[in-house]
Protein backbone atom coordinates (compact mmCIF):
# COMPACT_ATOMS: atom_id res chain seq x y z
CA UNK A 1 0.00 0.00 0.00
CA UNK A 2 2.78 2.34 1.09
CA UNK A 3 4.37 1.59 -2.40
CA UNK A 4 1.43 2.21 -4.23
CA UNK A 5 0.98 5.58 -2.66
CA UNK A 6 3.95 6.97 -3.49
CA UNK A 7 3.71 6.27 -7.18
CA UNK A 8 0.66 7.94 -6.93
CA UNK A 9 2.68 11.39 -5.32
CA UNK A 10 5.62 10.46 -7.96
CA UNK A 11 3.07 10.82 -10.38
CA UNK A 12 1.38 14.32 -9.15
CA UNK A 13 4.48 15.77 -8.81
CA UNK A 14 5.82 14.80 -11.99
CA UNK A 15 2.62 16.87 -13.27
CA UNK A 16 2.91 19.67 -11.33
CA UNK A 17 6.54 19.91 -11.58
CA UNK A 18 6.01 20.17 -15.59
CA UNK A 19 3.27 22.36 -15.68
CA UNK A 20 5.57 25.22 -13.95
CA UNK A 21 7.65 25.76 -16.88
CA UNK A 22 5.30 26.08 -19.12
CA UNK A 23 3.29 28.64 -17.00
CA UNK A 24 5.85 30.86 -15.41
CA UNK A 25 7.75 31.02 -18.58
CA UNK A 26 4.75 32.08 -20.44
CA UNK A 27 5.20 35.64 -21.70
CA UNK A 28 2.87 38.14 -20.95
CA UNK A 29 -0.37 38.37 -23.14
CA UNK A 30 0.09 40.73 -26.64
CA UNK A 31 -2.53 43.09 -27.54
CA UNK A 32 -3.87 42.57 -31.21
CA UNK A 33 -4.41 46.84 -31.30
CA UNK A 34 -1.30 48.39 -30.20
CA UNK A 35 -3.41 51.61 -29.35
CA UNK A 36 -6.28 50.02 -28.04
CA UNK A 37 -5.20 49.79 -24.14
CA UNK A 38 -5.25 49.17 -21.76
CA UNK A 39 -4.74 46.12 -21.07
CA UNK A 40 -3.51 43.05 -19.16
CA UNK A 41 0.01 43.84 -19.48
CA UNK A 42 -0.28 46.96 -20.41
CA UNK A 43 -1.62 50.63 -18.87
CA UNK A 44 -0.76 53.04 -21.41
CA UNK A 45 -3.83 54.38 -23.68
CA UNK A 46 -4.38 57.54 -25.35
CA UNK A 47 -5.02 60.20 -23.20
CA UNK A 48 -8.40 61.08 -22.94
CA UNK A 49 -9.76 57.92 -24.33
CA UNK A 50 -13.12 57.19 -23.17
CA UNK A 51 -12.97 52.96 -24.70
CA UNK A 52 -10.93 50.56 -26.10
CA UNK A 53 -11.98 51.44 -29.75
CA UNK A 54 -12.04 49.06 -33.17
CA UNK A 55 -9.30 47.42 -35.11
CA UNK A 56 -9.92 46.95 -38.91
CA UNK A 57 -7.18 44.98 -40.68
CA UNK A 58 -7.54 45.12 -44.32
CA UNK A 59 -5.21 42.53 -46.30
CA UNK A 60 -4.28 43.77 -49.66
CA UNK A 61 -3.84 41.58 -52.95
CA UNK A 62 -0.21 41.23 -52.38
CA UNK A 63 -0.56 39.77 -48.81
CA UNK A 64 0.43 43.10 -47.07
CA UNK A 65 -2.18 44.94 -44.59
CA UNK A 66 -3.63 48.30 -43.58
CA UNK A 67 -4.28 48.39 -40.04
CA UNK A 68 -7.19 51.25 -38.64
CA UNK A 69 -7.54 51.46 -34.98
CA UNK A 70 -10.42 54.13 -33.87
CA UNK A 71 -10.15 55.00 -30.53
CA UNK A 72 -12.63 57.34 -28.93
CA UNK A 73 -11.65 60.29 -26.81
CA UNK A 74 -13.36 63.04 -24.57
CA UNK A 75 -14.77 66.39 -26.34
CA UNK A 76 -11.92 67.70 -24.12
CA UNK A 77 -9.35 65.70 -25.89
CA UNK A 78 -10.75 65.91 -29.10
CA UNK A 79 -10.41 69.77 -28.67
CA UNK A 80 -6.74 69.81 -27.65
CA UNK A 81 -5.79 67.47 -30.37
CA UNK A 82 -7.94 69.70 -33.29
CA UNK A 83 -5.92 72.25 -32.73
CA UNK A 84 -2.68 70.64 -31.44
CA UNK A 85 -1.00 67.90 -33.75
CA UNK A 86 2.20 67.57 -32.18
CA UNK A 87 0.26 66.88 -28.90
CA UNK A 88 -1.99 64.41 -31.10
CA UNK A 89 1.13 62.72 -32.07
CA UNK A 90 2.39 62.26 -28.73
CA UNK A 91 -0.27 60.85 -26.93
CA UNK A 92 -0.31 58.36 -29.52
CA UNK A 93 3.06 57.63 -29.03
CA UNK A 94 2.68 57.37 -25.55
CA UNK A 95 -0.58 54.73 -26.17
CA UNK A 96 1.48 51.87 -28.01
CA UNK A 97 1.69 48.67 -25.87
CA UNK A 98 4.67 47.11 -24.75
CA UNK A 99 3.47 44.01 -25.98
CA UNK A 100 1.33 44.32 -28.77
CA UNK A 101 1.14 41.44 -32.01
CA UNK A 102 2.45 44.27 -34.60
CA UNK A 103 5.69 45.00 -32.18
CA UNK A 104 8.24 45.43 -34.68
CA UNK A 105 6.74 45.25 -37.72
CA UNK A 106 4.13 48.53 -37.95
CA UNK A 107 5.24 50.99 -41.05
CA UNK A 108 3.96 54.09 -42.27
CA UNK A 109 2.14 55.15 -39.20
CA UNK A 110 -0.48 58.17 -39.82
CA UNK A 111 -2.18 60.13 -36.67
CA UNK A 112 -5.64 62.25 -37.59
CA UNK A 113 -9.01 63.64 -35.80
CA UNK A 114 -11.90 62.55 -36.89
CA UNK A 115 -14.70 64.15 -34.17
CA UNK A 116 -13.82 62.96 -31.11
CA UNK A 117 -12.39 60.24 -32.70
CA UNK A 118 -8.43 59.30 -32.63
CA UNK A 119 -7.44 57.22 -35.86
CA UNK A 120 -4.15 55.36 -36.49
CA UNK A 121 -3.44 54.46 -39.65
CA UNK A 122 -0.28 51.71 -39.90
CA UNK A 123 0.57 48.75 -42.40
CA UNK A 124 1.98 45.56 -41.49
CA UNK A 125 3.61 43.93 -44.64
CA UNK A 126 3.83 40.04 -45.08
CA UNK A 127 0.36 38.64 -43.49
CA UNK A 128 -0.71 36.08 -46.11
CA UNK A 129 0.69 34.67 -48.88
CA UNK A 130 -0.47 32.41 -51.41
CA UNK A 131 -1.38 28.61 -50.54
CA UNK A 132 -2.93 25.88 -53.15
CA UNK A 133 -3.97 26.65 -55.87
CA UNK A 134 -5.31 30.30 -55.89
CA UNK A 135 -6.18 29.73 -52.19
CA UNK A 136 -4.16 32.82 -49.86
CA UNK A 137 -3.60 31.99 -46.18
CA UNK A 138 -3.33 34.77 -43.55
CA UNK A 139 -0.53 33.38 -41.39
CA UNK A 140 0.37 36.13 -39.51
CA UNK A 141 -1.67 35.32 -36.53
CA UNK A 142 -0.87 31.94 -35.81
CA UNK A 143 1.85 31.59 -33.31
CA UNK A 144 2.94 28.32 -34.03
CA UNK A 145 5.15 26.29 -31.40
CA UNK A 146 6.15 29.94 -29.73
CA UNK A 147 4.29 30.69 -26.11
CA UNK A 148 2.89 34.01 -27.52
CA UNK A 149 -0.78 34.85 -26.28
CA UNK A 150 -3.25 37.30 -27.54
CA UNK A 151 -5.35 39.53 -26.06
CA UNK A 152 -7.95 41.29 -27.72
CA UNK A 153 -8.38 44.29 -25.74
CA UNK A 154 -10.44 46.58 -28.46
CA UNK A 155 -13.88 46.26 -28.75
CA UNK A 156 -14.21 45.05 -32.47
CA UNK A 157 -11.83 43.60 -34.49
CA UNK A 158 -12.13 42.68 -38.07
CA UNK A 159 -10.02 41.26 -40.62
CA UNK A 160 -11.04 41.86 -44.41
CA UNK A 161 -9.91 39.65 -46.94
CA UNK A 162 -9.27 41.65 -50.63
CA UNK A 163 -12.48 42.46 -52.64
CA UNK A 164 -14.01 39.73 -54.30
CA UNK A 165 -12.82 37.15 -52.56
CA UNK A 166 -14.50 34.27 -49.47
CA UNK A 167 -13.03 33.17 -46.22
CA UNK A 168 -13.44 29.19 -46.94
CA UNK A 169 -12.36 28.54 -43.22
CA UNK A 170 -14.03 27.64 -40.00
CA UNK A 171 -12.36 30.49 -37.68
CA UNK A 172 -12.62 30.00 -33.93
CA UNK A 173 -14.68 32.61 -31.67
CA UNK A 174 -14.90 34.74 -34.91
CA UNK A 175 -18.13 35.48 -37.17
CA UNK A 176 -17.19 35.28 -40.62
CA UNK A 177 -19.36 37.15 -43.22
CA UNK A 178 -18.25 36.77 -46.60
CA UNK A 179 -15.02 38.37 -46.53
CA UNK A 180 -14.76 39.43 -43.44
CA UNK A 181 -13.94 38.13 -39.69
CA UNK A 182 -15.09 39.67 -36.42
CA UNK A 183 -14.21 39.27 -32.97
CA UNK A 184 -15.87 41.36 -30.24
CA UNK A 185 -15.42 41.61 -26.71
CA UNK A 186 -19.01 41.80 -26.03
CA UNK A 187 -18.91 41.96 -21.74
CA UNK A 188 -16.19 44.97 -22.61
CA UNK A 189 -13.51 42.54 -20.58
CA UNK A 190 -10.56 43.89 -20.86
CA UNK A 191 -9.04 40.27 -19.78
CA UNK A 192 -10.78 38.87 -22.81
CA UNK A 193 -9.20 36.62 -24.99
CA UNK A 194 -11.18 34.60 -27.26
CA UNK A 195 -8.62 35.67 -29.98
CA UNK A 196 -6.82 32.00 -30.69
CA UNK A 197 -3.24 31.79 -30.53
CA UNK A 198 -3.35 29.59 -33.92
CA UNK A 199 -5.63 31.65 -36.13
CA UNK A 200 -5.38 30.57 -39.51
CA UNK A 201 -7.66 32.90 -41.82
CA UNK A 202 -7.78 30.94 -45.65
CA UNK A 203 -9.60 33.07 -48.27
CA UNK A 204 -10.36 32.80 -52.40
CA UNK A 205 -13.36 31.29 -54.05
CA UNK A 206 -16.87 30.74 -52.83
CA UNK A 207 -17.03 27.23 -53.88
CA UNK A 208 -16.40 23.53 -52.48
CA UNK A 209 -13.38 22.81 -53.90
CA UNK A 210 -12.34 26.00 -52.38
CA UNK A 211 -13.15 25.89 -49.54
CA UNK A 212 -11.53 22.32 -49.55
CA UNK A 213 -8.02 23.94 -50.93
CA UNK A 214 -8.52 26.37 -47.91
CA UNK A 215 -8.11 23.44 -45.16
CA UNK A 216 -5.25 21.76 -47.22
CA UNK A 217 -3.32 24.49 -47.66
CA UNK A 218 -3.97 24.64 -43.48
CA UNK A 219 -3.18 21.32 -43.12
CA UNK A 220 0.67 21.59 -45.30
CA UNK A 221 1.05 24.43 -43.12
CA UNK A 222 0.22 22.58 -39.56
CA UNK A 223 0.93 19.16 -41.05
CA UNK A 224 4.81 18.52 -39.89
CA UNK A 225 4.63 19.95 -36.60
CA UNK A 226 1.57 18.06 -35.74
CA UNK A 227 2.80 14.75 -37.02
CA UNK A 228 6.09 15.62 -34.53
CA UNK A 229 3.71 17.23 -32.10
CA UNK A 230 1.71 13.95 -31.82
CA UNK A 231 4.17 11.45 -31.68
CA UNK A 232 6.38 13.36 -29.41
CA UNK A 233 3.40 13.61 -27.01
CA UNK A 234 1.67 10.36 -27.89
CA UNK A 235 4.24 7.85 -27.88
CA UNK A 236 4.18 6.52 -24.32
CA UNK A 237 -0.01 6.22 -23.80
CA UNK A 238 -0.22 4.91 -27.07
CA UNK A 239 2.36 2.06 -26.03
CA UNK A 240 -0.14 1.65 -22.61
CA UNK A 241 -3.03 1.83 -24.74
CA UNK A 242 -1.75 -0.95 -27.14
CA UNK A 243 -0.68 -3.30 -23.84
CA UNK A 244 -4.38 -2.68 -22.52
CA UNK A 245 -5.58 -3.76 -25.57
CA UNK A 246 -3.68 -7.25 -25.42
CA UNK A 247 -4.22 -7.73 -22.07
CA UNK A 248 -8.30 -7.29 -21.71
CA UNK A 249 -8.46 -9.16 -25.07
CA UNK A 250 -6.68 -11.96 -24.17
CA UNK A 251 -7.91 -12.04 -20.16
CA UNK A 252 -11.09 -14.55 -19.55
CA UNK A 253 -11.70 -13.19 -15.59
CA UNK A 254 -15.30 -12.92 -15.56
CA UNK A 255 -16.51 -14.26 -18.55
CA UNK A 256 -17.74 -17.23 -17.06
CA UNK A 257 -19.72 -15.36 -14.01
CA UNK A 258 -21.31 -12.34 -16.20
CA UNK A 259 -23.43 -13.13 -19.26
CA UNK A 260 -24.20 -11.18 -22.52
CA UNK A 261 -27.47 -9.84 -20.61
CA UNK A 262 -26.03 -8.42 -17.63
CA UNK A 263 -22.78 -6.87 -19.79
CA UNK A 264 -24.99 -4.76 -21.80
CA UNK A 265 -27.35 -3.55 -18.38
CA UNK A 266 -23.77 -2.66 -17.01
CA UNK A 267 -22.37 -0.87 -19.65
CA UNK A 268 -25.46 0.83 -20.77
CA UNK A 269 -26.00 1.82 -16.95
CA UNK A 270 -22.35 3.54 -16.33
CA UNK A 271 -23.22 5.20 -19.82
CA UNK A 272 -26.18 6.34 -18.88
CA UNK A 273 -25.32 7.48 -15.20
CA UNK A 274 -21.96 8.95 -16.26
CA UNK A 275 -23.79 11.22 -19.29
CA UNK A 276 -26.39 12.34 -16.53
CA UNK A 277 -23.79 13.25 -13.66
CA UNK A 278 -21.29 15.33 -16.15
CA UNK A 279 -24.67 17.58 -17.45
CA UNK A 280 -25.68 17.67 -13.65
CA UNK A 281 -22.46 18.44 -12.01
CA UNK A 282 -21.86 20.93 -14.74
CA UNK A 283 -25.10 22.89 -15.06
CA UNK A 284 -24.90 23.13 -10.63
CA UNK A 285 -21.24 24.24 -11.12
CA UNK A 286 -21.91 26.76 -13.41
CA UNK A 287 -25.59 28.01 -12.70
CA UNK A 288 -25.15 28.78 -16.75
CA UNK A 289 -26.32 25.48 -17.92
CA UNK A 290 -23.79 22.87 -19.45
CA UNK A 291 -20.24 23.70 -20.60
CA UNK A 292 -19.39 22.36 -24.08
CA UNK A 293 -17.16 20.15 -22.34
CA UNK A 294 -19.20 18.72 -20.14
CA UNK A 295 -21.62 17.85 -23.12
CA UNK A 296 -18.73 16.53 -25.32
CA UNK A 297 -18.36 14.07 -21.91
CA UNK A 298 -21.35 13.83 -21.61
CA UNK A 299 -21.51 12.54 -25.02
CA UNK A 300 -19.27 9.73 -24.46
CA UNK A 301 -21.77 8.40 -22.22
CA UNK A 302 -24.23 8.05 -24.61
CA UNK A 303 -22.22 6.81 -27.34
CA UNK A 304 -21.07 3.86 -24.68
CA UNK A 305 -24.82 3.15 -24.01
CA UNK A 306 -26.00 3.18 -27.23
CA UNK A 307 -22.65 0.71 -28.24
CA UNK A 308 -23.48 -1.75 -25.61
CA UNK A 309 -27.07 -1.76 -26.99
CA UNK A 310 -26.64 -2.47 -30.35
CA UNK A 311 -23.82 -4.66 -29.65
CA UNK A 312 -25.88 -7.26 -27.71
CA UNK A 313 -28.66 -7.23 -30.49
CA UNK A 314 -27.13 -7.09 -33.44
CA UNK A 315 -22.90 -8.22 -32.53
CA UNK A 316 -24.02 -12.14 -32.78
CA UNK A 317 -24.58 -11.54 -36.85
CA UNK A 318 -21.64 -9.18 -37.60
CA UNK A 319 -18.37 -10.79 -36.84
CA UNK A 320 -14.91 -9.24 -35.97
CA UNK A 321 -15.41 -6.67 -38.83
CA UNK A 322 -18.77 -5.85 -38.34
CA UNK A 323 -18.54 -4.76 -34.56
CA UNK A 324 -15.45 -2.63 -35.74
CA UNK A 325 -17.80 -0.65 -37.76
CA UNK A 326 -20.09 -0.82 -35.29
CA UNK A 327 -17.15 0.81 -32.80
CA UNK A 328 -16.49 3.51 -35.21
CA UNK A 329 -20.05 4.62 -35.39
CA UNK A 330 -20.43 4.89 -32.09
CA UNK A 331 -17.15 7.24 -32.09
CA UNK A 332 -19.08 9.44 -34.80
CA UNK A 333 -22.13 9.41 -33.25
CA UNK A 334 -21.09 10.48 -29.98
CA UNK A 335 -19.22 13.21 -32.20
CA UNK A 336 -22.74 14.19 -34.01
CA UNK A 337 -24.17 14.94 -30.35
CA UNK A 338 -21.64 16.89 -29.55
CA UNK A 339 -21.85 18.84 -32.62
CA UNK A 340 -25.70 18.91 -32.54
CA UNK A 341 -25.97 20.47 -29.31
CA UNK A 342 -23.12 22.67 -29.34
CA UNK A 343 -21.68 22.97 -32.80
CA UNK A 344 -18.71 22.77 -34.21
CA UNK A 345 -15.64 22.02 -33.73
CA UNK A 346 -15.20 18.21 -32.63
CA UNK A 347 -13.74 18.02 -29.69
CA UNK A 348 -10.46 15.23 -30.82
CA UNK A 349 -9.89 14.25 -27.16
CA UNK A 350 -13.05 12.97 -26.20
CA UNK A 351 -13.90 12.01 -29.65
CA UNK A 352 -10.67 9.87 -29.92
CA UNK A 353 -11.07 8.21 -26.18
CA UNK A 354 -14.28 7.24 -27.01
CA UNK A 355 -12.84 5.46 -29.95
CA UNK A 356 -10.38 3.75 -28.02
CA UNK A 357 -12.77 2.71 -25.62
CA UNK A 358 -15.29 1.37 -28.46
CA UNK A 359 -12.92 -0.83 -30.30
CA UNK A 360 -12.52 -2.82 -27.23
CA UNK A 361 -15.41 -4.79 -28.11
CA UNK A 362 -14.57 -6.12 -31.72
CA UNK A 363 -10.59 -6.88 -29.88
CA UNK A 364 -11.74 -9.14 -27.22
CA UNK A 365 -14.14 -10.63 -30.25
CA UNK A 366 -11.15 -11.45 -32.53
CA UNK A 367 -8.95 -12.61 -29.47
CA UNK A 368 -12.19 -15.27 -28.37
CA UNK A 369 -11.84 -16.69 -32.10
CA UNK A 370 -8.45 -17.08 -31.56
CA UNK A 371 -6.78 -14.35 -33.49
CA UNK A 372 -4.61 -11.31 -32.81
CA UNK A 373 -6.36 -8.24 -34.16
CA UNK A 374 -3.42 -6.13 -34.70
CA UNK A 375 -4.63 -3.54 -37.13
CA UNK A 376 -7.31 -2.74 -34.61
CA UNK A 377 -5.36 -2.74 -31.59
CA UNK A 378 -2.94 -0.58 -33.74
CA UNK A 379 -5.59 2.37 -34.21
CA UNK A 380 -6.65 2.57 -30.71
CA UNK A 381 -2.67 2.87 -29.50
CA UNK A 382 -2.70 6.06 -32.25
CA UNK A 383 -6.03 7.77 -30.56
CA UNK A 384 -3.79 9.49 -27.97
CA UNK A 385 -1.18 10.83 -31.16
CA UNK A 386 -4.49 11.86 -33.32
CA UNK A 387 -5.79 13.72 -30.31
CA UNK A 388 -2.56 15.50 -29.46
CA UNK A 389 -1.72 16.39 -32.89
CA UNK A 390 -4.99 17.37 -34.54
CA UNK A 391 -4.62 19.92 -31.87
CA UNK A 392 -1.14 21.31 -32.69
CA UNK A 393 1.60 22.70 -32.51
CA UNK A 394 1.55 23.33 -29.22
CA UNK A 395 4.16 25.34 -27.58
CA UNK A 396 7.39 23.98 -27.28
CA UNK A 397 8.82 26.05 -24.05
CA UNK A 398 9.97 24.38 -20.83
CA UNK A 399 8.82 20.64 -21.06
CA UNK A 400 6.84 21.48 -23.61
CA UNK A 401 5.11 18.99 -25.43
CA UNK A 402 6.36 15.92 -23.54
CA UNK A 403 3.83 17.00 -20.77
CA UNK A 404 0.92 15.15 -23.18
CA UNK A 405 2.95 11.92 -22.27
CA UNK A 406 1.66 12.44 -18.33
CA UNK A 407 -1.17 13.84 -18.93
CA UNK A 408 -2.82 11.29 -21.44
CA UNK A 409 -1.41 8.71 -19.31
CA UNK A 410 -4.87 8.19 -17.89
CA UNK A 411 -6.49 7.30 -20.82
CA UNK A 412 -4.88 3.67 -20.38
CA UNK A 413 -6.86 3.38 -17.48
CA UNK A 414 -9.79 4.63 -18.41
CA UNK A 415 -9.68 2.63 -22.02
CA UNK A 416 -9.23 -0.79 -19.35
CA UNK A 417 -11.78 0.32 -17.03
CA UNK A 418 -14.79 0.88 -19.75
CA UNK A 419 -13.25 -0.97 -22.43
CA UNK A 420 -13.11 -4.78 -20.60
CA UNK A 421 -16.58 -4.81 -20.59
CA UNK A 422 -17.22 -4.28 -23.92
CA UNK A 423 -14.53 -6.86 -24.71
CA UNK A 424 -16.10 -9.39 -22.44
CA UNK A 425 -19.06 -8.86 -24.54
CA UNK A 426 -17.57 -9.38 -27.81
CA UNK A 427 -15.81 -12.71 -26.44
CA UNK A 428 -19.65 -13.53 -25.34
CA UNK A 429 -20.79 -12.76 -29.04
CA UNK A 430 -18.01 -15.08 -30.65
CA UNK A 431 -18.40 -17.69 -28.15
CA UNK A 432 -22.20 -18.05 -27.38
CA UNK A 433 -23.65 -18.10 -30.78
Amino acid sequence: MRTAHLVLALCCVSVGLAGVPAVSGAPPPSQLCGVCGPGVANTAQIDGATGHGTLDVYVTETGDSQWHARVPVTAAAADRYQTNVTALEAAVDDAWARYHVADGDVRAVETTLEDDTVVVNYTVEDVARRGVDDTWIVDYFATGTSPTRYQLVADRMTVHTPDGTEITNNIPAATVDGNTATWTNETGDEWDSDFDDQTYITYGGDGFLDTARGYATIGLEIGPTALSHGVRGGLIPAVSIALVGVVIGRTERGYARVDAATLEQVIVTVGVIGAGGFLVTSAVSTSAGPTPDAVALASLGVGYALLGIAARRLGSQLGTRGLAGLAVLAAITTAGITVLLVGPPVYASPFCLGLATALCLPIGHAFARGRTPIALIAVAALTPIAAIAVTSPHPVSGYGVALFSLLFLPWAVSVATFGYPLALLGRHLALDD
